[in-house]
């Protein structure tokens, strides 16, 4: 079975309606729940981390190994990309 991390990165940050992320910010999903990360948007993300960390491709990556989601408060944007060993 595969067992790939997934890199979450902040794509996009409503400044005007929240101060909990900034653009740029990563957190690997693996294991564990990434630290420093909102519990709601871990429980959100999870279900997309867990199908991107344990198969190879899905019908909702439109042939990309990535996925974008809000933020269950709407102000913020990640996208979720399966990290593939080299």
């Amino acid at each position: 079975m595969v067992d790939y991390l997934v890199n979450v990165e902040v794509i996009a940050v409503d400044e005007a309606k929240t101060s909990c992320q900034r653009v740029g910010d990563r957190f690997i999903i693996g294991k564990r729940t990434p630290a420093g990360m909102c519990s709601k948007v871990f429980h959100l993300l999870y279900p997309y981390a867990a199908v991107l960390r344990f198969t190879d491709n899905c019908r909702w990556e439109h042939g990309e190994s990535a996925i974008t989601v809000n933020c269950p408060d709407g102000h913020v944007v990640y996208r979720l990309t399966r990290i593939i060993p080299e």
